[in-house]
């Protein structure tokens, strides 16, 4: 997340080398010209605030007039510029730039000058840290109008937060610590106080901001892990995933996860004719993403046999695809590719069971299941397509700011739908 959203797959060597003559990038050419590139135009900072809590937006990100190397802004939301003006820029990266490297000089000046970005010919990016490189040029101005992935992210999470009414809500994030996933926060408000009063997620509205404020983009990105979790979370129980599911000892069954006790106005399933989601955003493909094998069979034997993504538009290349080359074995199945087998248990099978059923003001019987809704942020991504096929929910790639933004509402007032069939009486 920390790229631009040309780079897709974390692949910097492909978005380096298709870098030719200084600053001629198809994938950033197509993206100026469909979006109005004006390089006398001062782009206003893509994170202004919400005003809510302490948001009060981010002017450093970016500053106009100023030039960075390439992902030396980290995740930051101050990141500190490499040089103040582009000739200190192409000085500082074009060698002899008064003498054999007068041309190149110049060809420096006028691409950051004209499309906002410049590479050094004969400069590699790699896909491995350190992932920063000083010959890769971008003016503050451009990074404004294409901010990296992470911007956009926090810069709309937090503007559909600001928004939200008439539901409860919750978030988590990947982390690089066991169990792979944090909980940023659990289902709020309250469910008696979402009965009585649909506003009252108000008063948690600035809490979510701040904490998103705080995210890093750091860690692998651990999709199956913690969708797992996630629906731990949405369990009556560890019964459910411990004997109804079978996972046994190969879960681990994470404190933070747990959910209230199904008396409490806290938990995470309100009542019986709920609706809930899951919405995943993620800007590629798993890492890091392996399960015991002991939840994999369990997955496998529950789902009716294993998840693959369609032959016609498979997740993974070659031998390196979800679905091995032997018909009669799993053994040689992409142990990265289970979160659209996570989502069909999350969304076919009940997570609220009880004996008796009624437990106080929420009755568990019949089916409480999850819809999985995935956004793929940068590029399209078969395993996101089919974990919502499978999941029940709806599917959306978005390359900026207003299609992610334009993505996340539509599924929200999926929700809201589909929430207004479930009448409750205070």
């Amino acid at each position: 997340m920390r790229e631009l959203p040309q780079v897709v797959g974390s692949d910097h060597a492909e978005f380096f080398n298709s870098t030719v003559s200084g600053c001629f990038n198809p994938k950033l050419d197509e993206f100026q010209l469909s979006h109005g590139w004006n390089p006398d135009t001062a782009y206003a900072v893509p994170d202004q605030g919400t005003q809510l809590g302490s948001d009060m937006g981010f002017p450093n990100l970016f500053q106009d007039t100023k030039y960075y190397g390439y992902m030396y802004w980290a995740d930051l939301n101050n990141p500190s510029p490499q040089w103040n003006s582009a000739a200190a820029a192409c000085q500082g990266q074009v060698p002899d730039w008064t003498g054999t490297g007068a041309t190149e000089y110049s060809r420096c000046l006028s691409c950051l000058d004209l499309k906002g970005y410049y590479k050094l010919p004969g400069t590699v990016g790699r896909n491995t840290p350190p992932l920063t490189n000083p010959n890769f040029i971008f003016r503050g101005r451009f990074l404004n109008f294409n901010p990296p992935k992470y911007v956009t992210v926090n810069a709309v999470l937090k503007k559909v937060v600001s928004q939200l009414s008439g539901l409860r809500a919750g978030m988590s994030y990947f982390s690089n610590s066991t169990p792979s996933t944090v909980l940023g926060r659990g289902q709020n408000p309250a469910c008696s106080q979402i009965l009585n009063d649909a506003s009252s997620f108000d008063n948690n509205r600035a809490s979510y901001i701040n904490a998103i404020n705080g995210l890093t983009f750091t860690t692998s990105s651990t999709l199956a892990r913690s969708l797992l979790n996630v629906g731990y979370y949405f369990t009556s129980g560890d019964d459910v995933y411990r004997d109804t599911f079978g996972f046994g000892t190969n879960y681990s069954y994470p404190t933070s996860f747990k959910n209230s006790p199904l008396t409490y106005q806290s938990r995470s399933w309100c009542w019986g004719c709920q609706h809930s989601a899951v919405i995943v955003i993620a800007d590629g493909d798993p890492s890091a993403d392996t399960l015991a094998s002991g939840i994999v069979s369990q997955l496998r034997t529950v789902n009716g046999g294993p998840v693959y993504c369609p032959d016609s538009e498979p997740c993974g290349a070659y031998n390196a695809r979800d679905k091995g080359v032997d018909p009669v074995s799993y053994a040689d199945d992409n142990a990265q590719y289970y979160l659209d087998d996570v989502a069909k248990l999350l969304a076919t099978q009940d997570l609220q069971q009880s004996s008796p059923a009624v437990v106080g003001d929420f009755d568990t019987s019949g089916r409480q299941s999850l819809r999985i809704h995935t956004v793929g942020y940068g590029a399209p991504n078969n395993l996101l397509k089919n974990t919502a096929q499978v999941g029940g929910g709806l599917y959306f790639t978005a390359s900026d700011a207003s299609a992610l933004e334009a993505s996340l509402t539509e599924i929200l007032n999926d929700v809201q739908v589909r929430s207004t069939t479930c009448a409750i009486q205070p």
